[in-house]
């Protein structure tokens, strides 16, 4: 009868790890190969400011605001868009790491971040309009 008891203890406490790790914040999504920015001319345009705040709803639960007049700078492009990088502070973005991560533009929509520490890219699920323009 003992044994019993303990075998089925055992059982629920391996059911609630498993219930638990499974809750654990989910990972950024990244591209599987590295994407180095393509860089030339990106150090001569002027920086540039966000035209309004966008909030970005991430696929891992949590959120980001890029706030209104924020400056950003080209660091280059990839192939899904152009690449800005914040002026003057660090921008980041979690899941069950948090990474630094740049804006990654097409169309005036902000389509994904740039992971430069990884140089990875990670897709938003809907790209978000988003416009930059001279500082003011």
């Amino acid at each position: 009868m003992r044994t019993d008891f303990i075998q089925g203890w055992w059982v629920a406490v391996a059911a609630l790890l498993l219930v638990g790790i499974g809750g654990c914040a989910a990972s950024v999504k990244q591209a599987a190969v590295a994407v180095p920015v393509q860089t030339s001319g990106a150090q001569s345009k002027p920086n540039q400011a966000v035209q309004e705040t966008v909030v970005v709803k991430l696929p891992t639960g949590y959120q980001r605001e890029i706030r209104k007049g924020s400056l950003w700078r080209s660091a280059g492009s990839i192939p899904q868009g152009e690449v800005l990088r914040p002026v003057g502070t660090v921008f980041t973005i979690e899941g069950r790491q948090v990474h630094e991560a740049w804006l990654v533009l097409s169309d005036q929509k902000l389509v994904g971040f740039y992971l430069p520490g990884d140089q990875a890219y990670s897709a938003l699920k809907s790209p978000l309009p988003m416009i930059v323009g001279d500082v003011q």
